[in-house]
């Protein structure tokens, strides 16, 4: 990179000794190798970057030359199997992704409660009145409350054991 010679280090290495000192010249020195160190990562970091940019873009002219080369197989091939008139309807082009749409959710129905056989007809609720009571969100089964756990049945040890023992407040006699 730089022509310098032995000689011409060793006349740089004396000046700053005079000049800089040798108590303050270690660290000096320190300083600078790790100044030059971090210069040298750099500098092979943008170089391997720009190598990096460079294969990408002779992937990228190749992959438009297969591309290419593709598309003239593919109309010569057209052109000799498929009928003159179908030729133009059938040119080829990039195929775009397209991402299947779902169909809307329906809301969920609320169950209706089946009418007892014992209670007349005219007793039942009419269906146009239904119609008008609002609907439960089907997040509310998400914040129900859930139903009160049973007590866990003790053990028969630990019952009879619970039986003999005496409350705490009496008086042992």
């Amino acid at each position: 990179m730089f022509d310098i010679s032995f000689s011409e280090l060793l006349v740089i290495a004396l000046v700053a000794l005079v000049v800089i000192g040798p108590e303050k010249l270690p660290k000096v020195a320190r300083t600078a190798g790790a100044f030059f160190g971090r210069m040298q990562r750099f500098v092979s970091q943008v170089k391997d970057e720009v190598n990096r940019e460079a294969r990408f873009a002779e992937l990228q002219q190749l992959q438009d030359e297969v591309k290419s080369g593709l598309q003239s197989v593919y109309d010569d091939a057209a052109q000799h199997i498929l009928p003159e008139n179908s030729i133009a309807e059938t040119s080829v082009q990039p195929e775009k992704v397209v991402e299947p749409v779902k169909p809307p959710r329906k809301p969920r129905q609320r169950k209706s409660t089946p009418v007892n056989d014992e209670q007349p007809a005219e007793a039942a609720v009419p269906s146009a009145l239904v119609a008008f009571e609002p609907a439960p969100a089907p997040q509310a089964e998400l914040f129900a409350e859930a139903p009160a756990a049973k007590p866990r049945q003790r053990r028969a040890r630990q019952a009879a054991k619970a039986a003999n023992d005496t409350p705490p407040n009496e008086p042992i006699l």
